[in-house]
């Protein structure tokens, strides 16, 4: 029989390396924010630390443009802050993922005749004036094509 395992066991066994990285780089990352100025802490994300680089993401070359500008200011205060040792920074341009377009919008749904006559019927046995009303409207759409 298959024996689950709790995640806690997980987190703290085998995989705790990884949790104990994403949670550097996640530190990194607010930390980041704080140091870089306005516009350009909106269009940059830390992507990874290897071999003492940390490596950064723009969303265009204007932005790496201006965040190698403070590249050298960035390692030293970070240095300061951080029990990774950087000693450089390297940066990407990562455009972010465009998110799938929005849905188009459909036309308004018309009733066929057998649906007009349905909530016709149905609108005659409404007690309630507003809801009788909106029911006449919308079978009346079949009549209006």
């Amino acid at each position: 029989m298959n024996n689950p395992l709790q995640i806690n066991k997980l987190l703290g066994g085998k995989y705790a390396y990884l949790f104990t990285r994403a949670k550097i780089l996640m530190e990194l990352e607010v930390l980041l924010h704080e140091l870089l100025p306005a516009p350009l802490k909106d269009h940059c994300r830390v992507l990874a630390i290897r071999d003492e680089t940390l490596i950064l993401a723009t969303s265009s070359p204007v932005w790496a443009a201006r965040l190698r500008f403070h590249a050298p200011l960035l390692v030293k205060q970070l240095s300061d802050h951080q029990t990774v040792k950087l000693r450089k920074v390297r940066v990407r341009v990562r455009p972010p993922e465009k998110d799938s377009p929005p849905p188009r919008r459909q036309a308004a749904l018309r009733p066929g005749k057998a649906g007009a006559a349905a909530l016709q019927q149905a609108a005659q046995t409404i007690s309630d004036p507003g809801l009788k009303t909106a029911l006449l409207r919308l079978a009346n759409r079949q009549n209006s094509r």
